[in-house]
């Protein structure tokens, strides 16, 4: 397997990858993305229009691509500083209290979102590296890649100096908990959202 950062070369950014990599991104942001977004249609389209906008969380120019020995892509890791996720996560709001607009009910949808994001999601420390989104290959699930991208991913923040490396995982999600955890990221709480039918856990790894 290969390894491309894609904020060192943009230009292998394109419309094309984004429409590849897309469903898998959306899968690796449920069960929260749908709740969110209130349709998983609606969140699959507005996933990959967010991918495309740098301010996003979402962007796929912050992401980690795993390509296989035929050059297809297998697998994405989307992440930024803790510092970046708090600016990236109040512009993804804009742009989703612009989405729904003086929609019946927007305030109440409003209010909903805010609340359970507080919720599920405890801050993240600004010099930390938060993994945002871990998503692979529909196809290829199974085969150890999720492992693989974390890994080199915790190997490539150590050397950039970040202290500590962080996550937020739904806690149905067993099987990836139980791979972080033997990646040496452990739970550092665990949260039941009362807005939504939602539960998540936080994880961290310090890697100094």
């Amino acid at each position: 397997m290969r390894f491309l950062n894609l904020w060192e070369d943009e230009a292998t950014v394109s419309s094309e990858l984004v429409e590849k990599v897309r469903p898998w991104v959306h899968d690796a942001s449920n069960p929260f993305a749908d709740w969110y977004f209130g349709d998983a249609e609606i969140a699959a389209e507005i996933i990959g229009e967010w991918m495309e906008r740098p301010s996003s969380e979402f962007y796929i120019g912050r992401g980690i691509v795993m390509f296989d020995d035929d050059g297809e892509p297998r697998g994405i890791l989307i992440g930024m500083s803790g510092a970046e996720v708090a600016k990236c996560r109040m512009a993804d709001f804009a742009a989703f209290c612009e989405e729904i607009g003086d929609e019946p009910g927007a305030d109440e949808v409003i209010d909903q979102v805010v609340t359970a994001s507080r919720e599920l999601f405890p801050p993240i420390r600004d010099d930390a590296f938060y993994i945002s989104r871990i998503a692979v290959d529909r196809n290829a699930r199974g085969r150890g890649l999720g492992r693989q991208l974390v890994r080199y991913t915790i190997e490539l923040k150590r050397k950039e100096g970040f202290p500590r490396v962080r996550l937020d995982v739904s806690a149905d999600n067993v099987g990836a908990i139980r791979v972080y955890n033997s990646l040496g990221l452990e739970t550092i709480s665990r949260a039941q959202s009362k807005t939504a039918p939602l539960e998540y856990c936080a994880m961290a790894l310090d890697v100094e």
